[in-house]
């Protein structure tokens, strides 16, 4: 009889332990709010849902951040539209010349004057190497003037519901920034973690002009090259389709994650970092990483019991 009470107590000690450990929403939300204080972040944004069992995580999900080359995935919904359209079409030639190189990340800006490329490999090269001069190439194609370029991406942000999303300025094209006080503050333009979150959400359900469509954005992001940020710390064999940003003192990764038994998708912004740096270990990186494990970690260990 001593024997079994003993038996029965710790099994009974063993599962109040076990519903310790079981991590809460409001207890994931501390954890990751902790990382934010640990590499010192001025502002956090974090938006996530858990596309099996709807769950969502936010954090200042509806605050506004600039987007740095995050923009890249709206530019390229307004493509796939005006392909859609009959308005551009994916073969189509471009050619561009020195002054149409841009600096920052990305390689056609060292391809040799006079260059040609496809329209929908510079949209490629735009996602899976954040190509700057590729992304002004493509955003040349819808429009004539300046801001009716912008406007096309705007536009169709506003009809597909994401009211918090823009672009304010071609990348790395500091002659036409314009001096307006959002610009100023939000450089190439700003969304907000939950806008993200409804665009990738829009994706898997392939409600982005159709599934095929939707699936064939999903591939380009696939490729996406940046190991840095959201998928540093993922397992191997875990699908992600993936657009990262970083200007200064902001870093930024969003991204649909494939799991063995579940899909989620995510956007985390880093904003007012304490100091400026591009290094591979820099603090919004870091940070990035550490919370990207942490949702995966969440979400996988809910739904593969």
């Amino acid at each position: 009889m001593r024997l079994l009470w003993l038996t029965l107590l710790a099994l009974l000690f063993s599962a109040c332990a076990s519903s310790k450990l079981t991590l809460t929403n409001e207890g994931l939300v501390s954890k990751i709010n902790q990382i934010g204080k640990k590499y010192g972040l001025g502002r956090l944004g974090v938006s996530a849902k858990n596309f099996v069992t709807g769950e969502t995580i936010q954090i200042n999900a509806d605050s506004l951040f600039p987007t740095a080359s995050v923009i890249k995935v709206p530019i390229l919904v307004e493509l796939f539209y005006k392909f859609e359209e009959g308005k551009l079409k994916k073969d189509t030639l471009i050619s561009f010349d020195d002054s149409l190189k841009y600096g920052g990340s990305g390689v056609l800006q060292y391809f040799y004057d006079s260059a040609k490329i496809k329209l929908i490999d510079a949209a490629v090269l735009m996602i899976i190497l954040s190509d700057n001069t590729a992304t002004n190439l493509v955003l040349d194609c819808f429009g004539d003037e300046h801001d009716a370029k912008l406007e096309a991406v705007n536009n169709r942000m506003k009809n597909l519901g994401l009211n918090n999303t823009k672009i304010l300025n071609k990348l790395m094209s500091f002659k036409t920034k314009k001096k307006t006080p959002e610009a100023m503050r939000f450089g190439v333009g700003y969304t907000t973690p939950n806008d993200m979150v409804k665009l990738l959400e829009l994706l898997v359900n392939g409600k982005i002009i159709s599934p095929e469509v939707s699936a064939e954005i999903i591939n380009i992001m696939k490729n996406n090259q940046d190991y840095e940020m959201m998928k540093r710390y993922l397992p191997e064999n875990v699908i992600v389709a993936n657009k990262s940003g970083s200007i200064d003192r902001m870093k930024a990764d969003i991204g649909i994650v494939y799991a063995k038994c579940t899909t989620y998708a995510v956007a985390i912004f880093c904003d007012e970092l304490p100091e400026i740096s591009y290094a591979v270990d820099n603090r919004g990186h870091l940070a990035i990483a550490e919370i990207s494990k942490l949702i995966f970690d969440y979400f996988t260990k809910e739904n593969c019991k």
